[in-house]
């Protein structure tokens, strides 16, 4: 069973941040292997150590059993259903716990979008504009469910009709700030709700830039709307910058405050998004004014994971994280809507008019 998920019980038991301690460590299995003398050499603090060692053997399944009766999923970093693009971070979370329904499969494409919690209604518009777009072409947006920005992206995505991925500062199961409530039900219903922290978890002010850094990785595009000189937007940023993820800001008047962040990234050389337009470029998706296939997501997962170039079926089920029969069928379906072919060799292939964006025609059409 997941030495992850019993770091991650005792680091709740504690209220100790477990992952730079497991990196320490070596890993969550040697964590949990060591012995007391060399838990103390590492400096993990006593009462950490001691959950530790009372949760060597801990009921992992029992566990498990507990969170489902709740609605909450949770997977240890030594497990094959842990989120892989957690991996790239120094860091990573010892478990991750879900919310929804969502599975947060890998080799979908997703872009993060942060930005002031107090932005302009111009910005709002745009941002909601942005990942309504993002959606509508396939890709899933990732925000951190904040007032302003963040509630415009999930709102927007939403719209579009794609899941949509929340990261949050504290325990899935508790809603911050209470006015996005009706916001986070939604989430919940059509896309997933993510956290390091386990359920139950107030919200605390160091934990929102660590949660900052989950948001960069989680997505290979990170967009920034309206930041300030020194805001959260810039520390995901940076995040997103040391994972080797794309970054993308929109400008604004040198006179506006909430401008100060997206202009100084962009002067550094983060690329610039003022429309749509812009946007398609980054995500090499249907430009404005050409119309994408409305696929239900296991079928759009697995075509971009097809997309990415020919695959038998066992590969496509490793890139999209999803079971075999969903994938058969999935695969069934586009074949008879003329999306995916196959060689003499059984590979799959995306037909021209499927690459990713999932382009078919014009809206003149």
């Amino acid at each position: 069973m997941s030495a992850g998920i019993r770091v991650a019980i005792a680091a709740a038991e504690t209220g100790v941040e477990p992952a730079g301690v497991a990196r320490r460590a070596g890993g969550c299995r040697a964590l949990i292997g060591m012995s007391n003398g060399e838990l103390r050499r590492l400096g993990v603090p006593g009462r950490f150590a001691d959950a530790i060692r009372r949760n060597r053997s801990a009921d992992v399944a029992a566990y498990r059993v507990r969170l489902a009766d709740r609605g909450i999923r949770c997977f240890g970093v030594d497990e094959d259903a842990y989120p892989a693009e957690l991996r790239d971070l120094a860091d990573p979370p010892v478990a991750i716990y879900l919310r929804g329904e969502h599975r947060l499969p890998s080799a979908v494409r997703r872009v993060s979008v942060v930005g002031s919690r107090h932005p302009t209604d111009a910005g709002l518009r745009l941002t909601r504009e942005l990942a309504r777009f993002a959606a509508e072409r396939g890709v899933e947006v990732v925000s951190g469910l904040a007032l302003g920005i963040d509630a415009a992206a999930h709102g927007g995505a939403l719209d579009g009709g794609r899941p949509t991925v929340a990261v949050l500062g504290c325990g899935v199961d508790v809603v911050y700030p209470r006015t996005n409530a009706r916001l986070s039900d939604r989430v919940v219903a059509d896309g997933v709700v993510v956290s390091e922290y386990a359920p139950g978890t107030s919200p605390a002010p160091w934990r929102f830039p660590a949660r900052n850094r989950l948001i960069a990785a989680l997505a290979g595009t990170l967009l920034v709307v309206e930041a300030r000189g020194r805001s959260g937007a810039l520390i995901t940023a940076d995040h997103a910058l040391d994972l080797g993820r794309d970054v993308l800001a929109v400008p604004g008047s040198p006179a506006a405050a909430g401008a100060a962040g997206t202009n100084g990234l962009i002067k550094a050389g983060a690329g610039l998004i003022e429309d749509t337009a812009d946007l398609a470029g980054w995500l090499d998706v249907a430009p404005p004014g050409e119309r994408p296939l409305n696929l239900p997501a296991p079928m759009a997962a697995v075509l971009d994971a097809i997309a990415e170039g020919p695959a038998h079926t066992d590969a496509v089920v490793e890139r999209v994280g999803m079971p075999v029969a969903d994938v058969s069928s999935a695969v069934l379906r586009l074949e008879l809507e003329g999306l995916v072919t196959r060689t003499r060799g059984g590979e799959l292939i995306a037909a021209r008019r499927a690459v990713p964006g999932r382009l078919v025609e014009s809206a003149e059409a």
